[in-house]
């Protein structure tokens, strides 16, 4: 009696190395594979599982949880194969035993059960049917970590840099512009002044043109780090493309006096 399948046709042996976009797929498989294991679609499950193992066929603690979605669903052969198969690629796996005992109690429990005389179920009682030892989750659960930006904290540090050149110009602005006109309440005329207001009038303007060239520097720093974020710097899909933005909008905004670019978005 074949307790399962052929190993070499259902998971055959890869001798290639998995590539980064290899590894971002078998992420993202295992993932879903998870989500259909908790909601007991035991045969989606198995499928991207094995989607997840053809793409990075090292990871071979795939296939323990292949059986214990194939074990859920009442399929203790397949189970039995995709067992024996770890056991195979990993015979020094610390858990060898461990896996060694279960594969031994699903045969016992697929193994066909003598029918009884007549005489003898008169005069014996009908032991119960053995239970298996099925694992409420899959034993070897690997932990997939949520999906990073590209560029991490980047854009928000270059969004940051342009708030703090902001408020500088700003400042810079503001007090030159006071000086300015201080120096004019004391020489209106602008001619034969004292040297003290010379050159806080100077110092005025030196101080506004700077602040004013660090007003415009900010205000491309925020735009641009928004940009960056909003656009370009969402998580990558299992693909390995970056998804797209969410509610991203650049549209041009013009007023009298006034012209530009708009941006706006939602996380």
């Amino acid at each position: 009696m074949a307790l399962a399948g052929d190993p070499a046709i259902e998971y055959p042996e890869c001798y290639r190395t998995a590539t980064p976009a290899d590894l971002e797929g078998a992420k993202g498989a295992h993932k879903a594979a998870t989500q259909f294991y908790e909601r007991a679609d035991y045969d989606r499950a198995i499928q991207y599982w094995k989607d997840a193992y053809q793409l990075d066929c090292t990871a071979h603690a795939v296939l323990i949880n292949i059986a214990n979605a194939y074990e859920k669903k009442g399929d203790r052969a397949e189970a039995v194969t995709a067992l024996e198969t770890y056991l195979a690629r990993t015979p020094d796996a610390s858990d060898a035993q461990t896996i060694r005992d279960k594969i031994q109690n699903l045969r016992n429990s697929i193994r066909p059960t003598p029918t009884p005389t007549a005489s003898e179920s008169a005069s014996a009682p009908v032991p119960p049917p053995p239970v298996p030892s099925a694992s409420a989750v899959p034993s070897h659960t690997v932990e997939v970590p949520p999906p990073q930006p590209p560029h991490g904290y980047a854009p928000w540090i270059a969004t940051g840099a342009g708030v703090v050149t902001l408020l500088v110009g700003g400042i810079l602005t503001s007090s030159g512009f006071a000086d300015i006109s201080t120096a004019e309440e004391s020489c209106p005329t602008r001619i034969n002044c004292d040297s003290d207001t010379a050159d806080l009038g100077n110092q005025g303007r030196t101080n506004a043109t700077v602040g004013g060239v660090l007003l415009g520097l900010g205000a491309a720093g925020i735009a641009g780090g928004l940009i960056w974020e909003l656009g370009f710097n969402q998580p990558r899909s299992p693909s390995g493309l970056l998804a797209p933005a969410a509610g991203l909008r650049v549209a041009p905004v013009a007023g009298p006096g006034a012209a530009g670019i708009g941006v706006s978005g939602r996380f």
